[in-house]
C-alpha cells in the first residue's frame, strides 16, 4: 500500500526521529504498576519542555489525579527559573519561562491560581503557597500577581490547583504518550502504565529540581501518595532513587 507524504500524497513523508527516554535505573521485572493503567486527560496535558512536541508526554513526567473526574496529567507545570523576592520591587510580578507561561496560560487561562510549591531559601523547609494571577505574558514569561508575601527559591513547582498537583507516580512509556489526534485536537487516552514503583534514575524526571529540600520532597510525596491512592502490592510498591547511594 502506498504510504503518503506530508501532502496527503503517494510517496515519502518528511524523517521524524524519536528519543527513547529510560527512567529505570534497576531491574525492570521489579517495577510496580497500577493495575489496569488510568486515563490521562489531554486537555490539561501538556510538556512544555518537549520542544517541537508538546503534546507527547515524555518519560519521567509526574503524574497526579484530577479530582473532578479521576484522570491524570502532569503534576507540575514549570519551575521558577530565579529566587523570587517577596520584599523586592517586583513583588507583584512573577517570571517564569516563555514555556512555562504559554502552559499556564492555555491550561488555567489567562487569570487563575496556581501553586507554587518550595522553600524560602536553600534547603530550607517546603511550603505550598497559593498564587493568584490577573495576567500572563507569554512572550516574556511575566505574570501578574497579588503579593504572596514570602520568598521562594530557585527551581520551586508552579504546580496547578486540581488535584493532579499531588504526584501518585511517573510516566513510563519509552517514546511518550501522545494527547492530541492527527489534526491537533486534545484527546483522552490511557495511560497503561503507571510507575508506582522501581529503582529510579533521578536526573530522568521531568522538572527533577536540584534543591535538596524539593528533591526530598519530591521523593517523599512519590512514596506517600500510595496509601492515599490506596494502591497497595503484594511486594514492593516503592520508589527507589538511585542517586542515593
Amino acid at each position: 500500500m502506498a504510504q503518503q507524504n506530508g501532502n496527503g500524497l503517494p510517496g515519502i513523508g518528511t524523517t521524524r526521529t524519536a528519543t527513547p527516554r529510560h527512567i529505570l535505573a534497576g531491574d525492570a521485572a521489579k517495577a510496580e504498576y497500577v493495575p489496569g493503567g488510568r486515563m490521562i486527560a489531554g486537555a490539561s496535558s501538556r510538556d512544555p519542555l518537549n520542544t517541537g512536541d508538546l503534546d507527547v508526554l515524555r518519560a519521567g513526567m509526574v503524574m497526579g489525579k484530577i479530582t473532578s473526574g479521576g484522570k491524570y496529567a502532569p503534576s507540575i507545570l514549570g519551575v521558577l527559573p530565579s529566587a523570587h523576592d517577596s520584599d523586592g520591587t517586583t513583588k507583584t510580578t512573577l517570571t517564569v519561562s516563555p514555556a512555562t507561561a504559554v502552559e499556564i496560560n492555555r491550561r488555567i487561562g489567562v487569570s487563575g491560581t496556581f501553586n507554587l510549591v518550595g522553600p524560602p531559601d536553600a534547603g530550607g523547609i517546603i511550603a505550598s503557597t497559593t498564587v493568584t494571577f490577573s495576567a500572563v505574558n507569554v512572550t516574556t514569561g511575566v505574570l501578574t500577581i497579588s503579593d504572596i508575601a514570602v520568598d521562594k527559591v530557585a527551581g520551586s513547582f508552579i504546580t496547578p490547583t486540581d488535584g493532579s498537583e499531588v504526584p501518585l507516580g511517573l510516566l513510563n512509556e519509552t517514546y511518550g504518550v501522545k494527547v492530541t489526534d492527527r489534526d491537533a485536537v486534545a484527546i483522552d487516552v490511557q495511560m497503561p502504565r503507571l510507575l508506582v514503583g522501581g529503582m529510579i534514575d533521578t536526573t530522568q524526571i521531568i522538572n527533577a529540581p536540584t534543591d535538596v529540600s524539593l528533591l526530598r520532597w519530591l521523593k517523599s510525596s512519590l512514596n506517600a501518595r500510595l496509601a492515599a491512592a490506596q494502591i497497595t502490592f503484594a511486594v514492593g510498591g516503592a520508589f527507589l532513587f538511585d542517586d542515593t547511594y
